[in-house]
C-alpha cells in the first residue's frame, strides 16, 4: 500500500504530464490506468502522437521531476522538440531532453554550467563545456537511473574520477560512460557483449 505522499506525488507526477498535453490528457491517463498499450494525445507544440504505456508514465514522470527545478523548461524543450522534427521524433527527442533535465538543473544549482538542448536526432547535454549526446533511437530507461534518481551514485569513487582512466563493463547504451566522463574521467573504456547494444553505445559516445 501508497503511503499518503507517495500517492500524493503520483497524482502530481500524472498530473504534471498536462504542461505538455494540450488535448486527450484525461483519456490518456484513463487507458494508461487500465494498462492500455497504445494512448493518442496532442502536445502542446509539437501536435497529435501516439504513446506507449510506457512513454506516457515517462512524460509525467520527467516532466514533474524537471518543471520542479525549472518550471519553464519542459514548454522550452517542447518548443524547440517541435521546430526540428516531425510530431512522433519530436516526441522521443523531447522525451530524452527531460529525462536529462533534472540532472543539468542539479548542477545548476551546485553552480556548474549545464545546459540541456533538443538535436535532430535526441538530446544533448553539456556539463561545464564538456558536451555528450544521446540518440533517442538508443536511450534505455537505465538514462533516468543514472542521471535522475541518481541510483548508482557513489559520491566518494565520483570524487576521485578526474583524470583517470574507467574501465565500464556491461556498458549497456554507453549513458554511465558518458556519465564518467561528465564527471571528470580522462578516458572510459566501455565493453558491451550484445552488438546491437554496443553498436547504440558507439551511437551515444561518438
Amino acid at each position: 500500500m501508497l503511503s499518503l505522499a507517495k500517492a500524493k506525488e503520483k497524482i502530481l507526477m500524472a498530473l504534471s504530464a498536462r504542461k505538455l498535453v494540450e488535448r486527450g490528457w484525461l483519456t490518456a491517463l484513463l487507458r494508461y490506468l487500465i494498462k492500455r498499450k497504445e494512448l493518442s494525445v496532442r502536445l502542446k507544440y509539437i501536435g497529435d502522437v501516439r504513446l506507449q504505456r510506457t512513454d506516457f508514465k515517462a512524460l509525467a514522470y520527467f516532466t514533474y521531476y524537471t518543471a520542479k527545478c525549472c518550471p519553464q523548461l519542459p514548454t522550452e524543450l517542447a518548443k524547440a522538440a517541435s521546430s526540428l522534427l516531425k510530431p512522433q521524433e519530436a516526441l522521443y527527442s523531447l522525451l530524452t531532453a527531460l529525462s536529462l533535465a533534472p540532472y543539468a538543473c542539479k548542477l545548476q544549482r551546485l553552480g556548474k554550467k549545464a545546459s540541456i538542448n533538443i538535436i535532430p536526432e535526441g538530446a544533448s547535454l553539456e556539463v561545464n563545456g564538456i558536451s555528450v549526446a544521446f540518440n533517442f533511437h538508443c536511450v534505455s530507461d537505465a538514462l533516468a537511473d543514472v542521471f535522475v534518481k541518481g541510483e548508482y551514485k557513489v559520491s566518494e569513487a565520483l570524487s576521485g574520477l578526474r583524470g583517470r582512466d574507467v574501465i565500464d563493463v556491461g556498458a549497456s547504451v554507453g549513458d554511465f560512460t558518458l556519465y564518467f566522463i561528465l564527471n571528470g574521467a580522462r578516458k572510459v573504456i566501455a565493453v558491451e557483449p550484445l552488438p546491437n547494444v554496443a553498436k547504440c553505445a558507439e551511437e551515444n559516445v561518438s
